[in-house]
């Protein structure tokens, strides 16, 4: 996590060779995978974000942030059917992990709520609450 957080909080310049550094660290972190893949579709590089995120959930399924993101990023780079698949996959994974996830699915309003809707409202957490880029 502590990677990931390094990786997105870089000056623009320093993202690509602290990535760099943090694969060489931790290269099976599903938490940098993720931020690599963020790194990548800040560059409009589809492909390569979606191969990334894929990656991401495939090593721990149980993320929910990681699903989010994807999420978010096939509603913006994807086809319907792509966005399907990511909300079928994380329906089956059943995440319970990751700091958004867990402050969107335990929220009082959301409690009993489907997958596919804590999916939906925690990629709209992250969408209107970005990190504050750094200073």
């Amino acid at each position: 996590i502590l990677w990931s957080e390094a990786i997105s909080l870089a000056s623009r310049p320093q993202r690509k060779s602290r990535s760099v550094d943090a694969l060489k660290r931790c290269d099976n972190d599903p938490h940098v995978m993720c931020a690599v893949a963020l790194l990548f579709m800040g560059d409009h590089k589809v492909e390569k974000a979606r191969s990334w995120f894929n990656r991401a959930v495939t090593l721990d399924p149980d993320i929910g942030d990681a699903w989010a993101h994807y999420y978010r990023f096939e509603c913006s780079h994807g086809t319907p059917e792509q966005q399907e698949e990511v909300v079928r996959r994380c329906i089956a994974a059943d995440p319970h992990h990751g700091e958004r996830w867990q402050r969107v699915s335990k929220a009082l309003e959301n409690a009993h709520k489907p997958k596919m809707e804590l999916l939906q409202r925690t990629a709209m957490d992250i969408e209107n609450n970005p990190v504050p880029p750094p200073t």
